[in-house]
């Protein structure tokens, strides 16, 4: 009988553009706009900046080495340290999109692995984005097929866990490999599968370093199966170090195949309006709704936000944030800066207002806990309740049972649009941006991507 492991497999290397509905091809070139905007918005950061010296002097392409773009660097590298480089920059602001149903980042894997390869090898944008589809494919039912929630409560992220399966897919579609390769590519992936949430009780930066692993170490596998290497069948349920047993309470393995091939991962990934862990954007929504409707920072006594089980576990400790990178997986502090802003882009993530008297205060009097309607919902439908306690004793109350940005309720095209341009101009400049947004829309018809980035 045949594995759903080898149907992917399958899959991967029979697909075709041309099979798409002309909706789905549409998602998937706004998928790659949004995550290329998500990482060229952090092509200014200290920290990637720093990083990439490091890696040219270590691990410059050697005599002969292939090179790819490092993104919005001007400069080219080795393909691993391409690879990794722009893997961490696809992460670095949080903006990345979501896939609910797995619980994954999916983009920050698939664009940098499939762009980075197909610019160092010189593929047709057609040919880049068959890999996204598939990529996007075999990564989301990986993770559809195991219980996300267990994954996360064990101390797993679940993007490292399930990535690597989606950078091989797509690097095995755009080197052409064999079905018995890619089934080995993908076994060797999963068992470099990694990722664990204990940074975020330091407040460290290496949440980025998870996705952009899983880029790296899906790539390489498909060059270990290139030369000769074999990997296992049953990576995700042997009966002795199978990845589903290992990182999950329970699976479903019909869930790797059901519909595979007409139901597509990629017509249902959610786009970020917030630059922060998405399972703070619910509670965003509910504040800025309550403020629109004449609800003012002076008013609150206290909140209560009342969610899943894996948001409170996420997103509600009771601490009140000592760093940026901790603000944005706060839901008290996401919360009380859009009380108190009213809005929640990249300039609230700052010193300045994790010391402002008025966000500390709503921050401290918000309480996040669980709630059986949005634990038993979740991860299909990640929302909240709002109550809002007014000095004046009276209480105010909004749920979102679906984010803005969600397929339910997504970003028009025009918001994607401007989402990417905003990201985008202060490195490219207006008309820079908005030639790279063209050819991004329209990347199926390009002879290549080489100088685009």
């Amino acid at each position: 009988m045949e594995t759903p492991l080898r149907a992917l497999a399958r899959f991967v290397c029979g697909f075709r553009l041309e099979d798409l509905p002309e909706a789905t091809l549409a998602a998937a070139r706004y998928c790659v706009l949004d995550s290329l905007g998500s990482a060229l918005g952090a092509a200014d950061s200290r920290e990637v900046r720093s990083i990439t010296q490091e890696y040219l002097r270590w691990c410059g392409p050697g005599e002969n080495g292939m090179t790819a773009s490092v993104w919005g660097q001007n400069r080219r590298a080795g393909v691993m340290t391409a690879l990794m480089i722009n893997g961490l920059m696809s992460h670095e602001l949080e903006l990345d999109d979501v896939h609910t149903g797995s619980k994954s980042h999916v983009g920050a894997v698939i664009i940098p692995a499939a762009w980075t390869i197909a610019d160092a090898i010189g593929a047709t944008g057609k040919e880049f984005l068959e890999a996204v589809v598939v990529g996007y494919e075999v990564m989301g039912r990986v993770g559809l097929a195991m219980d996300v929630s267990s994954n996360r409560k064990r101390g797993w992220h679940t993007t490292g866990i399930i990535g690597t399966f989606g950078a091989a897919a797509a690097a095995a579609r755009l080197w052409k490999l064999t079905e018995d390769q890619t089934l080995s590519a993908l076994g060797m992936a999963g068992t470099q599968s990694s990722g664990l949430w204990a940074f975020l009780a330091e407040g460290a930066t290496c949440k980025k370093l998870h996705p952009a692993r899983a880029v790296t170490n899906g790539v390489e596998a498909c060059l270990l199966a290139k030369g000769g290497m074999t990997g296992p069948e049953h990576i995700l349920d042997a009966a002795d170090g199978g990845l589903y047993a290992a990182v999950s309470d329970s699976y479903d393995l019909t869930r790797l195949t059901a519909g595979l091939g007409k139901d597509f991962c990629i017509t249902k990934i959610d786009k970020k309006p917030y630059p922060c862990c998405r399972t703070t954007h619910h509670a965003i929504d509910a504040a800025l709704r309550l403020r629109e409707e004449g609800l003012t920072p002076q008013q609150i006594q206290s909140v209560l936000v009342e969610t899943y089980d894996v948001g409170v576990l996420q997103c509600g400790f009771e601490k009140y944030p000592e760093s940026p990178v901790e603000a944005k997986f706060s839901i008290p502090f996401t919360c009380a800066a859009a009380f108190v802003r009213g809005r929640v882009s990249r300039s609230e993530f700052c010193r300045e207002l994790l010391e402002d008297d008025q966000v500390s205060r709503i921050a401290r009097a918000t309480r996040v806990v669980a709630d059986p309607l949005f634990t038993q919902r979740y991860p299909k439908r990640w929302g909240s309740r709002m109550t809002v306690t007014l000095t004046d004793g009276t209480r105010r109350v909004c749920q979102i049972d679906d984010m803005s940005g969600s397929v339910a309720v997504p970003l028009s095209p025009r918001q994607e649009l401007d989402k990417f341009l905003g990201l985008v101009e202060p490195l490219l400049g207006p008309d820079g941006a908005r030639k790279l947004a063209g050819a991004v829309l329209g990347v199926d018809t390009l002879d290549n991507l080489s100088g685009l980035l």
